[in-house]
């Protein structure tokens, strides 16, 4: 009889050591995956900084091109808009009337 204990007690000695492996590999994997979903969670966040610094850059630039066709619109739907042409004509193009001297400052050096 004592034969079948010590059968029994190394079968039972077995199945405590597969329950043993069984829970650590367990426990490992349970780790390994809240590492991982954590490195996600933080590269996600990290990235959606980088996407709204990126959007308000977006929105700013959205806002200058507004203002200038605002500037735009206004200007060539008031009646200065002969008065702006012949502005941008001189200081763009070098225009001038027929019997105009222009004199401009040569830079020293």
């Amino acid at each position: 009889m004592t034969g079948s204990n010590d059968t029994l007690n190394e079968l039972l000695s077995e199945q405590k050591k597969k329950k043993s492996l069984a829970s650590k590999i367990a426990t490992v994997a349970v780790l390994v995956f809240l590492i991982y979903s954590l490195y996600l969670v933080i590269s996600q966040q990290a990235e959606l900084k980088e996407q709204q610094r990126e959007l308000a850059n977006i929105k700013s630039q959205i806002t200058a091109a507004r203002q200038e066709n605002d500037e735009y619109t206004r200007l060539l739907s008031g009646e200065d808009e002969n008065e702006y042409m012949k502005k941008i004509a001189i200081e763009r193009y070098g225009y001038a009337y027929p019997n105009e001297r222009r004199f401009y400052v040569a830079s020293l050096g």
